[in-house]
């Protein structure tokens, strides 16, 4: 049930990077296209900015899950080198542990910001509120700290 959940997030992630990829290509494009005919369109260079805000987090989602993120695994490679398969398994555990316990504290940390900004911000372009292009971090933090907690559970990792 776990690994279901997992592998549906990935994919989701998976998607959400190549449709983010496109609309900021098909965005762009039209752009420069319109900067021929010497117009342009105001709203679209900001919307692309934020769609590569999406796009990075839901990458960050992707490397998570292989567990491709950035780490510092200093003990991890000397201890790799005793073959006690226990001992890797529960540093594996620990670092596990640590990393939910940073991403969840920056999760909490943009739940805060977006609050703020929800008080004290002002719309941006097409009337969308700053609030909710930067609620961008906390529910990419988020999908990012469930990630990290269901690595922590599947057994059998990629």
């Amino acid at each position: 049930m776990i690994k279901r959940f997992d592998q549906f997030l990935e994919d989701l992630s998976k998607w959400g990077v190549i449709i983010c990829v496109a609309f900021m290509l098909i965005l762009t494009l039209s752009n420069i296209l319109l900067r021929w005919f010497e117009t342009s369109v105001l709203w679209i260079e900001p919307l692309v900015r934020h769609i590569v805000f999406l796009a990075t987090f839901l990458g960050g989602s992707l490397a998570t899950g292989e567990k491709h993120h950035i780490k510092i695994d200093v003990l991890s490679r000397i201890l790799e080198s005793t073959n006690n398969e226990n001992i890797n398994y529960y540093l594996e555990k620990v670092i596990g542990i640590a990393t939910l316990i940073a991403v969840v504290t920056l999760t909490y940390a943009s739940f805060n910001l977006a609050e703020i900004e929800f008080e004290f911000g002002k719309e941006s372009f097409l009337n969308i509120h700053s609030g909710y292009l930067l609620s961008i971090i906390p529910a990419g933090m988020s999908l990012i700290s469930l990630r990290v907690l269901l690595n922590l559970f599947i057994k059998d990792q990629k």
